[in-house]
């Protein structure tokens, strides 16, 4: 498919994109790997007047330990964070959704930074311009309700970031810049819990860096998926253990990411609480699996990834 026209710009500080950004009012998209950018424009489900290229905005490349934390330009690749030696030293649960995400080659060119703020997803939503124009426009497309649950006002299009999962398990925070300064905020605080909107990041808002506590921790990834090569997680959980306490994140049904904290690790709690993320999934008929499928797989997921951590321990 062909990309529509649009301006291309390439910044050269943070405060240089802003200033972009805003030149263009608001008609503007930050560009970074492009992998999911990339097939929004050629879908037309993006149409922005600019293109506003972060790619050569250093400080955003970034990997370094400093009082504490694990500081992540937004634009380093996934292949990168996930070879990184303190990734794999401290961070188990961050270097296995890394890995679990696409393939290599994508991994090369995506970057964390992008596959945080990736927008939701839908089987109604994802398709060409002619194929939803004929269908009729979704909630999500500015249409009246939504197209997979009838006479809903509510989009519950599926958050699909496999890192999200692992770094909000792992609190981590989230640096954004904009045009009055910069703000820290705890990575699950920026999610609405809207498919429509997604973030409550302002447009124009640039995310930084991710910044995760430098402790050494065990954990788990666990991802439903049909093809294992490339497919985004119809749903996952994260697991994250320090000590003895368990954080958990399940992710792939729904808007936003779901957090739960253990407050033991017997069997009675575990299944509780795994059978209360089952419960809140909010699986709708949005993908190729089945709802009833997906919602039982988060509890089968949970207890799964807290057992293998669990059993590391051992």
């Amino acid at each position: 498919m062909i990309l529509p026209g649009f301006e291309y710009r390439k910044a050269t500080s943070v405060a240089d994109a802003i200033a972009l950004y805003n030149d263009f009012e608001g008609k503007a998209r930050y560009l970074a790997g492009g992998t999911d950018l990339m097939p929004l424009l050629k879908y037309r489900l993006a149409a922005p007047a600019a293109i506003i290229d972060l790619k050569g905005i250093e400080e955003l490349k970034a990997i370094a330990a400093i009082d504490g934390w694990l500081t992540i330009g937004a634009n380093v690749t996934l292949f990168e964070l996930k070879n990184h030696p303190v990734v794999k030293e401290y961070f188990p649960l961050l270097y296995q959704s890394l890995d679990a995400t696409s393939c290599e080659t994508l991994q090369m060119r995506a970057t964390i930074g992008g596959n945080l703020l990736q927008d939701t997803r839908c089987i109604e939503y994802n398709k060409s311009l002619e194929w939803r124009a004929a269908r009729g426009f979704c909630l999500k497309m500015g249409g009246k309700c939504c197209n997979v649950v009838p006479h809903s006002r509510v989009c519950l299009s599926n958050y699909c970031s496999d890192n999200a999962l692992s770094l909000v398990a792992l609190s981590a925070e989230a640096d954004l810049a904009e045009a009055g300064g910069e703000k820290t905020a705890g990575l699950e605080k920026i999610y609405t819990g809207s498919g429509s909107k997604p973030f409550v990041v302002e447009p124009g808002t640039l995310l930084t860096r991710i910044r995760i506590p430098l402790e050494k921790s065990k954990g788990v990834y666990e991802k439903l998926r049909v093809r294992n090569s490339i497919d985004y997680p119809l749903a996952a959980v994260a697991v994250a253990m320090k000590k003895s306490v368990a954080r958990v994140c399940v992710g792939g049904v729904g808007p936003a990411p779901l957090v739960y904290e253990l407050a033991g690790t017997d069997e009675g709690t575990l299944r509780d609480a795994a059978n209360s993320a089952s419960t809140d999934a909010r699986a709708v008929p949005n993908a190729i699996l089945s709802p009833a499928y997906r919602k039982k797989m988060v509890g089968v997921l949970f207890r799964r990834a807290v057992q293998k951590v669990l059993r590391e321990g051992a």
